[in-house]
């Protein structure tokens, strides 16, 4: 069992260390879509009314797919 616990965190050091931050993803991101937006995207926009609004169409077209294929 300790040699399990032990390997657990060996790989979740190996993934902490292989992964980017979320916060760097998110960047790299909204600096390639300010092209085509015209805007650089920021948290603001989606957490504010806009990116609820798109959220909620975002998971009405998900729920809608899903029971169209049968899933749900």
């Amino acid at each position: 069992m300790i040699a399990t616990r032990l390997q657990y965190f060996h790989i979740m050091g190996f993934f902490h260390h292989t992964m980017k931050p979320i916060a760097e993803i998110e960047e790299k991101l909204s600096s390639k879509s300010e092209p085509i937006l015209g805007f650089r995207p920021s948290s603001k926009i989606k957490r504010g009314p806009i990116g609820i609004l798109i959220s909620i169409i975002c998971i009405a077209i998900v729920y809608w797919e899903l029971s169209r294929a049968g899933v749900i």
